[in-house]
C-alpha cells in the first residue's frame, strides 16, 4: 500500500480557516500538502505538480465549477483524485461537482477523520491504478525485448519473467515464485563472486556464466538490477544481456584463423614436402620412392582442392540456384544412394508419393545434391557410432510448396547448439582431434541456397527419439508454357 508520506495533496481554497485545518491534518498524517488561493494559479499549479489528491474548497462566487470543469479536461491531471469540499446541505453543489468530474465530496465543516479516510483510499486506488499501468507498460516492452526481464519481491522471489529470461535461465514455463538466486547457481556460476555475494544488499552488476563443457562453450550474461518501489512493497527489476560474443570475440576471431589455417596447412605440406624432395632428391630416388612422393603430393592437392572447395562453394551458394535445368523429385532418389554410398551411411530410406515424381522445385540438380550431401555427411559425423539411420520424406504442402524432410537418430542437441547451426565458420563440436572435421559451413551453405530460391528452412529436434531434423519448404517451380 502507498505510504501517506509519498502522497502530494494539492488544496485550493481562500478560507485562512480551512487552510489552517488541513495543514494540522495533513501535517500529523504525514502527507505534502501544497495551498493555492488563486483559483487560476492552482489549475496551472496543478498541471505542473501533479498531485496525488487536489482538495477543492466549492465556492460559486469564486468560479469553483468552472475550475473543477479546468482540472478534470486537463489530460496530465487524469491520474490525480479531485475532491470537494461543500457546505453540508448544498445538493446543487454536489451534483454540479460529480457532473464536472470531481470523484468525491466532502462536507464543510468537514470532519478530520473523513477526511482522511477519504484521501487514503482514493489515492491508495490511484497507486494502484498507476501501478497496474505501469506494470502492463513494463510487460509489454520486456516481451518485446531481446534483452531477458525479471521482477523480484523484496525476497528475490520471481514474480514476472519474459521468455528470453526463461530461456537464458532454463526456467520452467511458469517461473511464478521460484527463488531467483537459486534458479541463476543452478546453471550458472556468478562473477566476480564477491559482488554477486553483495547483491541482495547491493545489486551492482556482475557476470553470470555457464562454463564450458565437452559440447558448448561458456556463455556470459551480464545481470543488471534496478531497486523500486510500487506501492509500499519493495521490487527489484534484473535485465540479462547476452554478451558471450563479447566476452569471446577474440577467441573466436583466433579460432577461425587457426581452423583455416590448419585445414589448409595439412595438404599443403604434404603438397608442398613431396614436391620439394623430389625436387632436391630427384637422381637419389628410386622409382618406387618416387611414385609414393607423387602418390602423397597428388593426396595433398585433392585435399587443397576440396577444402578450398568448401569455402567458395560457401560463398559463391546464390550462383549455383539459376545455373541449368530445375530439378524433378524423382532425382532424389539416385542422389541419395550415391550419397550413402559416398559416406558409407548404413541405411537412407526415402518416401515420396508417386504422383509428385515430376515435380520440379527451383533448385538445380547440383545445387540440390549439395544440400543433400551436407545433410548427410552432418548426420553421420555427429552421430555417436558415426554409423546414422537416415530418413527423407518428401511431402505436398497444398498447390504451391513441397517440403522436404530429412531426419536421422543421432543427438539431442541444445538450444544453443540448434543455434550456433546458422553460423558459418563454426564448429559445433568443441573436441580437438587433430585434423577438424568440418568447417562449419553446411547448415549456412544450405540455407543460402534455399532461402535464395524463395523457401524456408527449420532446424530442430526430433519429438519422437534422438536426432535432428531438417525441414525444407520450397516453391513448385512454374512450367514453362
Amino acid at each position: 500500500m502507498p505510504n501517506s508520506k509519498e502522497s502530494l495533496v494539492l488544496a485550493i481554497s481562500g478560507s485562512e480557516e480551512v487552510q489552517i485545518a488541513l495543514e494540522e491534518l495533513l501535517e500529523r498524517a504525514e502527507f505534502k500538502l501544497v495551498i493555492r488561493e488563486d483559483p487560476d494559479g492552482a489549475a496551472n499549479a496543478a498541471h505542473d505538480l501533479l498531485p496525488d489528491a487536489i482538495l477543492l474548497d466549492w465556492e460559486e462566487e469564486a468560479g469553483s465549477l468552472e475550475i473543477c470543469r479546468r482540472l478534470r479536461s486537463d489530460r496530465q491531471l487524469k491520474a490525480a483524485s479531485l475532491i470537494v469540499m461543500v457546505e453540508t446541505g448544498n445538493r446543487k453543489a454536489k451534483a454540479q461537482a460529480l457532473a464536472a468530474g470531481a470523484d468525491d465530496f466532502i462536507n464543510k465543516p468537514f470532519d478530520a477523520l473523513e477526511v482522511l479516510a477519504r484521501l487514503r483510499t482514493l489515492t491508495r486506488l490511484r497507486h494502484y491504478d498507476r501501478m497496474l499501468s505501469e506494470l502492463e507498460r513494463f510487460k509489454w516492452m520486456t516481451h518485446h525485448a531481446q534483452e531477458g526481464y525479471l521482477l523480484l519481491d523484496e525476497v528475490f522471489t520471481i514474480q514476472y519473467a519474459n521468455e528470453r529470461a526463461i530461456n537464458m535461465l532454463n526456467l520452467p514455463e511458469d517461473p511464478l515464485g521460484l527463488d531467483f538466486i537459486e534458479a541463476a547457481q543452478a546453471n550458472y556460476v556468478a562473477r566476480p563472486q564477491e559482488t554477486w555475494q553483495a547483491w541482495p544488499t547491493d545489486p551492482s552488476p556482475c557476470f553470470l556464466m555457464r562454463p564450458e563443457n565437452v559440447n558448448a562453450r561458456a556463455f556470459w550474461m551480464v545481470l543488471e538490477s534496478l531497486d523500486t518501489s510500487i506501492g509500499a512493497e519493495s521490487q527489484r527489476i534484473v535485465r540479462l544481456r547476452d554478451v558471450t560474443e563479447k566476452m569471446s570475440i577474440y577467441h573466436d576471431v583466433r579460432r577461425f584463423h587457426d581452423t583455416i589455417t590448419h585445414k589448409l596447412r595439412t595438404p599443403v605440406s604434404l603438397l608442398a614436402t613431396s614436391v620439394s624432395l623430389i625436387n632436391s632428391q630427384l637422381e637419389r630416388l628410386s622409382d618406387e620412392e618416387i611414385r609414393e612422393l607423387m602418390k602423397t603430393a597428388g593426396q595433398g592437392a585433392e585435399r587443397l582442392v576440396w577444402q578450398v572447395r568448401d569455402v567458395l562453394t560457401y560463398i559463391d551458394a546464390p550462383l549455383s540456384i539459376n545455373l541449368g535445368e530445375l530439378v524433378a523429385l524423382a532425382q532424389i532418389h539416385e542422389m541419395a544412394a550415391n550419397i550413402k554410398e559416398r559416406f558409407g551411411i548404413r541405411q537412407v530410406s526415402l518416401s515420396m508419393p508417386e504422383h509428385m515424381a515430376e515435380t520440379r522445385i527451383p533448385l538445380t540438380p547440383d545445387a540440390l545434391e549439395l544440400i543433400l550431401s551436407e545433410a548427410l555427411e552432418n548426420s553421420k559425423k555427429f552421430h555417436p557410432e558415426s554409423m546414422p539411420v537416415v530418413e527423407i520424406k518428401i511431402s505436398q504442402i497444398g498447390l504451391e510448396q513441397v517440403e522436404i524432410q530429412i531426419a536421422d537418430n543421432g543427438v539431442t542437441l541444445s538450444a544453443e547448439q540448434l543455434a550456433w547451426a546458422w553460423l558459418p565458420y563454426f564448429q559445433g563440436e568443441k573436441a580437438f582431434t587433430g585434423e577438424l572435421p568440418g568447417m562449419g559451413l553446411g547448415f549456412p551453405l544450405m540455407a543460402t541456397i534455399i532461402w535464395g530460391a524463395g523457401g524456408s528452412l527449420r532446424f530442430n529436434n526430433r519429438t519422437d527419439g534422438p536426432g535432428v531434423k531438417i525441414s525444407m519448404r520450397l516453391p513448385v517451380a512454374r512450367q514453362e508454357t
